[in-house]
């Protein structure tokens, strides 16, 4: 119901779900580098797959990939063995699989819609983050990018979508490299969040809070200082990837953290969040994070339906 509030802190201690993150294509590959949870590596090119310290890995060739991409998705889910025993055993024991991978290429654009099926198939709750190509880049690949990006949507539960044009804001003056760097962390926040506020028991809850609204978008604050919850709120929503207005936002995740977590400052972010989206549903969480000394940090997925055209 439109102005809900979840809290998905309100689960048993000590129940973590399994959390993995797999990279998918030569971009994911490099996401999942540095990735504190267990991963897999999945590539059409086994340089890419085993270049960096994945658990596991696993190379197919691009004419399986297409020939998995075009199978109705409808077909799949009533008989996942289409998609091969190699494939649904990357989702063995995994509670959230995290997805993460650079669109407009074949092995991350079509491999993310097919590891979407696989998981779903597997997994009691599948996100992707996917980053889109820069507007530079030529048109054949961002067209292509951004229409496996809408068939990602429809095959996860959640797909938070970052534009590699957000970068110069960012970072103008940083060298690429170090830029992508920078993006990668970002985009392994959700992830990050997820482990610290979800329980076993949270991941149905947060599944179902979510519905249909795939469509995701992140911000990321941090503040300090005199009001400094009012400066989290702002620069959260302030975020460069937003590509809707918060109002429009029919679902929102805030994980608010701190190295002394206040009981108050999360109410006054919630009623910030509610003002800002009141016909949002808000799931929210807490945690302790004493590398944030006397900051706090805001996380903050806002949620839609696809557009009617994806």
């Amino acid at each position: 119901m439109a102005g809900d509030l979840i809290d998905l802190d309100q689960t048993p201690k000590g129940d973590a779900p399994r959390l993995r993150t797999y990279g998918v294509g030569s971009a994911g590959c490099n996401m999942i580098a540095a990735s504190p949870f267990p991963s897999v590596a999945f590539s059409t090119s086994p340089a890419d797959a085993g270049r960096v310290p994945a658990d596991r890995r696993l190379t197919v060739t691009a004419d399986r990939l297409v020939g998995l991409y075009q199978t109705d998705p409808g077909v799949v889910a009533q008989m996942p063995s289409i998609l091969g025993d190699d494939v649904l055993a990357l989702f063995e024991d995994t509670d959230v699989a995290f997805l993460m991978t650079g669109l407009g290429g074949v092995a991350g654009s079509i491999g993310t819609c097919v590891l979407g099926m696989a998981a779903m198939a597997k997994c009691p709750l599948t996100i992707s983050a996917v980053a889109l190509p820069f507007s530079a880049e030529s048109e054949r690949r961002r067209s292509f990018a951004l229409k496996c990006s809408r068939r990602i949507m429809s095959s996860v539960d959640l797909s938070i979508v970052f534009a590699n044009d957000a970068l110069s804001g960012l970072a103008p003056h940083m060298p690429l490299s170090r830029a992508f760097d920078v993006l990668n962390g970002i985009m392994q926040r959700p992830a990050i969040e997820a482990a610290n506020v979800l329980g076993k028991a949270g991941v149905r809850t947060f599944k179902e809070a979510l519905g249909p609204n795939t469509h995701g978008r992140f911000g990321l604050g941090l503040a300090r200082g005199d009001d400094r919850v009012a400066k989290v709120v702002d620069e959260a929503l302030s975020s460069p990837w937003f590509d809707f207005a918060a109002e429009e936002a029919r679902v929102a995740v805030a994980v608010y953290s701190a190295a002394d977590p206040w009981d108050k400052e999360v109410a006054r972010i919630l009623d910030m969040l509610r003002r800002s989206m009141p016909s949002a549903r808000i799931a929210y969480g807490s945690y302790r994070d004493d590398g944030l000394k006397d900051r706090i940090r805001l996380s903050l997925v806002l949620c839609t339906r696809p557009a009617a055209s994806e």
